[in-house]
């Protein structure tokens, strides 16, 4: 391989990664400000208690002041019965000191009522406490890791823009120069061919081209996506679609990609993954990336399961991506872009995608 080549690639490789670490450095303080409301969400839980019980406290403490206001009319209006000289008034008295009993009762009923309201309140306080202290110790943690990942981070970036600095004074300043525009468009701005594709977006490429990439002579690209190619030779073709090795046996850790035209104004992308158990198909709408449909089959392969996805189905490469993560539900925004760029679809129109594969 051109000795520029080899630098190229690892060059790509380090910018990939110093990109991945920019991107991760930058999200801290995104993911610091989250801990910090995580942890305010239960300071305010705390706050809510305490300040419920002084609300039910405060509220007592009024209706003991009132009990001992009533008791206090009653007993003057017990005074005033005792000089009273007409039947009338006496009845008159008695009916205050009723209706002064009668708010007493009231009064020591919403505070027995209360009792249970305190012991409520007390719960929750001891609870809201404890999620409080449980929290603190968590995001103490999490700051600590984040701290400690900003500063690993920082330091195998200053590494890796070491390194990249030592490729890039080493490579012929023409190819370089033509790198640098290609990585301004695209994640990645070196690809492999092998089977007479570009692994990247897939395309085929002219029987000349391929040529000239296997002789080594000079700098390729692709016609499609303007990636750098270089051959793979360890690479080999895929398998035929009956789905089993050479030796005939069922290759029962095969995965997958492939872009489907059928489903959806434009069409799905499938994962499809062989078991012990069987195989799995999952779809995902190819313009938003939102899980489609998941189909599982027992005791079978992929490939003999699902034939009649598979007769039109075009071939997706992913290889050069982080797959991961999770993508149960949702495609990551990086490899729906990837792929829709290998299917050549373009984000919110139709499906146009090339009819060789």
């Amino acid at each position: 391989m051109n000795p520029d080549l080899q630098k190229l690639i690892e060059l790509d490789k380090v910018s990939q990664e110093i990109a991945r670490l920019k991107d991760e450095i930058a999200s801290l303080p995104k993911r610091t400000a989250e801990i910090e409301t995580k942890l305010s969400t239960a300071k305010a839980q705390v706050e809510v208690a305490k300040t419920a019980i002084k609300d039910h406290e405060a509220n007592k403490r009024k209706l003991e002041s009132d009990i001992q206001d009533w008791q206090q009319k009653i007993s003057k209006f017990r005074e005033q019965s005792l000089a009273v000289k007409t039947n009338e008034q006496y009845k008159a008295l008695m009916h205050e000191i009723e209706f002064a009993q009668k708010h007493i009762n009231d009064c020591e009923e919403q505070i027995l009522a209360g009792m249970d309201s305190s012991e409520g309140f007390a719960n929750s306080l001891k609870a809201a406490e404890t999620e409080l202290k449980f929290e603190t110790d968590e995001v103490e943690k999490e700051k600590a890791h984040a701290r400690a990942l900003t500063t690993e981070d920082e330091k195998k970036l200053a590494e890796l823009n070491q390194q990249r600095h030592s490729l890039r004074d080493g490579v012929d300043p023409a190819m370089f120069a033509n790198y640098e525009r290609v990585a301004g468009k695209r994640k990645g701005a070196i690809a492999a061919a092998f089977d007479h594709k570009c692994s990247a977006c897939n395309v085929m490429m002219r029987p000349q081209k391929y040529n000239e990439l296997l002789s080594n002579s000079e700098l390729v690209t692709c016609d499609s996506c303007g990636r750098i190619l270089y051959h793979d030779a360890s690479r080999q073709p895929e398998p035929p679609q009956g789905g089993r090795g050479a030796k005939g046996g069922l290759r029962a850790n095969e995965r997958a990609w492939f872009y489907l035209r059928t489903g959806g104004e434009s069409g799905r992308f499938a994962y499809f993954a062989n078991s012990k158990g069987g195989c799995t198909m999952r779809t995902f709408d190819a313009l938003t990336g939102q899980l489609h449909d998941k189909v599982v089959k027992k005791k079978t392969t992929f490939r003999e399961a699902f034939p009649e996805f598979l007769s039109d189905a075009l071939i997706l490469h992913p290889e050069h991506l982080n797959i991961q993560q999770d993508f149960e539900d949702q495609l990551p925004a990086d490899m729906l872009e990837e792929f829709q760029l290998q299917a050549r679809i373009a984000p919110g129109t139709s499906a146009a995608v090339p009819t060789a594969h």
